[in-house]
């Protein structure tokens, strides 16, 4: 750009229009109606100020009450917890697992014997319990009253059912030790263990389910082995646990003081609001 056409100060008689444009440009509105104008524009301001407040406020709190991803929270809204009698004595632990091969083997892994079967009893045997009407009242699915006991009705920790039944599928593993639970194969049917049969068929798809349903998010990891140089599964890792002692003191404070006598009929007045009320 030449100096001839670079941009030059403005004369003196721009200066003076530009001046005069000024300071009548105001004169132009009433006073009235600008002292309406600057009333409006304060308290749209101040509306305006208030409703960013609150909104931030609600913000904040809801942060403050969602649990955290890494705490593994879920919101409340999300949860669908049925209730339980023992819900009360859930403590949670973390605990390693046996791996269950040679070197690293529980107490359980034992040959069938008396001992064995006892240590597998001990850890149900309690299982049926006796709650109160009004914990029978708050279940999802009614429960019968028990006889010659007034005031209370027979329930059973699925916990408890769930050992029962993989203690018959482990003694189904061993028929000549457990003849009664000997049961039929795809080679080998025998129709006088049909309970048996049936019996442990029952056993393995509940416990599959439990399985499915308790979905154990505690992660297996590879590491690597440098003898065998190569990475190998391992199995020995920290599980989120719920503390099977507190369970067990909370049932074997429930325990049936009676024998349940399951041909006696007890009608009640608790009603259940909840579907699919009666198991077939």
């Amino acid at each position: 750009m030449s100096k001839d056409h670079e941009y030059q100060p403005l004369s003196n008689d721009t200066r003076e229009l530009l001046d005069e444009a000024d300071v009548d440009a105001p004169s132009l509105q009433p006073t009235g109606i600008r002292k309406f104008s600057a009333w409006i524009m304060h308290h749209a301001l101040a509306v305006l100020l208030v409703i960013e407040t609150m909104a931030l406020v609600v913000l904040v709190t809801v942060l403050l009450r969602r649990p955290s991803q890494a705490d593994g929270g879920m919101p409340l809204g999300s949860q669908k917890v049925l209730y339980s009698p023992a819900l009360s004595a859930v403590e949670n632990e973390v605990k390693v697992y046996h791996l269950g091969f040679p070197g690293d083997l529980s107490p359980f892994q034992i040959p069938s014997s008396p001992e064995l079967d006892l240590m597998w009893s001990d850890l149900y045997n309690f299982g049926v319990s006796r709650i109160t009407k009004e914990e029978a009242a708050r279940l999802p699915n009614k429960t019968h009253a028990i006889p010659g006991d007034p005031g209370h009705y027979i329930a059973e920790l699925d916990v408890f059912h769930n050992l029962h039944c993989l203690n018959k599928v482990r003694m189904a593993l061993d028929p000549d030790y457990y003849p009664d639970w000997r049961i039929s194969t795809s080679n080998n049917h025998i129709s006088a263990q049909k309970h048996a049969t049936e019996h442990i068929s029952h056993c393995i798809d509940w416990l599959r389910q439990s399985i499915m349903c308790h979905v154990d998010t505690s992660v297996i990891v590879w590491q690597w082995d440098s003898k065998a140089n190569e990475s190998r599964v391992k199995g020995n890792v920290a599980h989120t646990c719920r503390k099977f002692d507190k369970i067990t003191e909370w049932a074997k404070e429930r325990v049936l003081v009676n024998t349940y006598d399951p041909t006696v009929r007890i009608e009640d007045d608790i009603v259940i609001p909840v579907l699919h009320q009666e198991i077939s």
